[in-house]
């Protein structure tokens, strides 16, 4: 059986890297591969996500994130809701955080993972463990990587040529990173679709949505999930969409704060949850990239919110879907999605992200 190693974002507060690390996981597995998330954590990268930070190494703006953690009892509902994801995949034992605490590490096959593994803004730089430039293998992989808004420079450029000469398959998840980084290889790269949609709708209901008690719920409702640091700035279109539907909006968040268009708060909700509770919605509102990659994936009725700090991600994903209008849809002008059509495009963008990873870890 051969042996994969993969790194990527996986230990943070966040449910898009968890669950793209479970799909990549679980996909490989399920092909008869022995697959383990290597325990290597980006310092700069932790920090971000633990702390929901994004003050740009700011003594003043560390303090002030860490003081509404705190007095917000985020801590508390973080450790509910993410306690279980490590029931999803293999964990190596020792945890790293620096390349050469890995760099004897052997695999038949490195992948680096998806989620925003190439952004030095998120790592600190460009780190060279999701570079795979460590451990022996004879293939390495990226698998959907992504740099998410941010253009390198003529120095991270000279940093990604140099590492790509041990790639075997490079694929990232948006075509703006193609776009930067095809000149630095003379291996052609794929754009895949979020590892997410490895699966779909009835896979990721059975792995983990008919876990929850959330699933059997009957009440209707619309679901917020909010990431951005000026959600405020949403209330009063989620307030139209309450009265348009005459539903009461239920709000997926980590904090005691009283949102004064929420009815209610779900505090701590855990991946299961978060699944269930997108399947049984009548309307999602969201500004995350894979809050609208499930609302998709799960075919429900959503409208995604431009997010100021990375609104590449959801454009490219809507565009590629044919469904680009639903970008900050007003109440007023509301339509609900012709899945039909979008299933069509979804099943051939899927097969074909499959087909391309498969190839990419067989062996002759």
């Amino acid at each position: 059986m051969k042996r994969i190693g993969i790194v990527t974002f996986f230990k943070a507060n966040n449910y898009g890297v968890c669950l793209q690390a479970i799909a990549t996981s679980e996909f490989l597995k399920r092909q008869g591969y022995e697959v383990d998330i290597i325990n290597y954590i980006n310092p700069y990268e932790h920090r971000i996500f633990k702390w929901s930070y994004k003050e740009n190494d700011k003594i003043i703006g560390y303090v002030t994130s860490l003081m509404k953690n705190i007095l917000l009892g985020k801590k508390k509902y973080y450790n509910k809701g993410f306690k279980n994801v490590e029931n999803y995949y293999h964990l190596t034992e020792r945890c790293a955080t620096k390349i050469e605490q890995v760099q004897d590490m052997k695999y038949d096959i490195l992948i680096a993972g998806s989620d925003q593994i190439w952004n030095p803004l998120i790592t600190g730089g460009i780190d060279p463990v999701f570079l795979l430039q460590f451990g022996k293998a004879e293939r390495r992989i990226s698998v959907a990587s992504s740099l998410g808004s941010k253009e390198p420079t003529e120095t991270e450029k000279n940093i990604f040529k140099e590492a790509f000469k041990k790639f075997s398959y490079i694929s990232v998840r948006e075509q703006y990173a193609k776009k930067c980084l095809q000149d630095l290889t003379d291996k052609k790269i794929k754009v895949l679709m979020d590892p997410t949609f490895l699966f779909n709708k009835k896979e990721w209901v059975d792995l983990l949505g008919k876990k929850s008690k959330a699933f059997d719920i009957k009440e209707k409702y619309i679901l917020t999930y909010f990431i951005s640091s000026k959600k405020s700035s949403y209330q009063d279109r989620v307030l139209e969409y309450s009265k348009k539907f005459n539903c009461p909006v239920w709000s997926i968040q980590f904090t005691n704060y009283t949102w004064k268009v929420t009815n209610k708060k779900i505090m701590g909700a855990s991946i299961e949850d978060f699944i269930a509770l997108f399947m049984n919605a009548q309307l999602i509102l969201t500004d995350s990239f894979h809050g609208t990659a499930f609302s998709i994936n799960l075919n429900r009725n959503f409208v995604p919110f431009k997010h100021s700090e990375n609104p590449l991600r959801i454009v490219n994903l809507l565009q590629n879907l044919g469904i680009a209008e639903r970008l900050d849809m007003p109440a007023e002008g509301y339509k609900e999605i012709n899945y039909d059509e979008v299933n069509n495009k979804l099943e051939v963008l899927r097969e074909d992200s499959k087909e391309w990873l498969l190839n990419a870890v067989e062996f002759e």
